[in-house]
């Protein structure tokens, strides 16, 4: 997979990394989508940047 998609972001001391993550793997479950594949999380500039394929963020279009 090449393209990702930004989904949210949020600061770093507001938020729960791993409940964060979690939430969109349940979406990504949800669509039937492997989170792994489909779902990642990184820290740039002091906040959680979550990543998605384009196929899960289709389902928000």
């Amino acid at each position: 997979m090449s393209e990702w998609i930004q989904a949210e972001s949020v600061p770093v001391d507001e938020a729960d990394p791993k409940a964060l993550l979690r939430k969109w793997a349940n979406v990504a479950e949800d669509m039937a989508l492997v989170p792994e594949l489909n779902v990642r999380m990184r820290v740039e500039a002091g906040m959680f940047v979550v990543e998605v394929s384009p196929e899960l963020y289709d389902v928000f279009r």
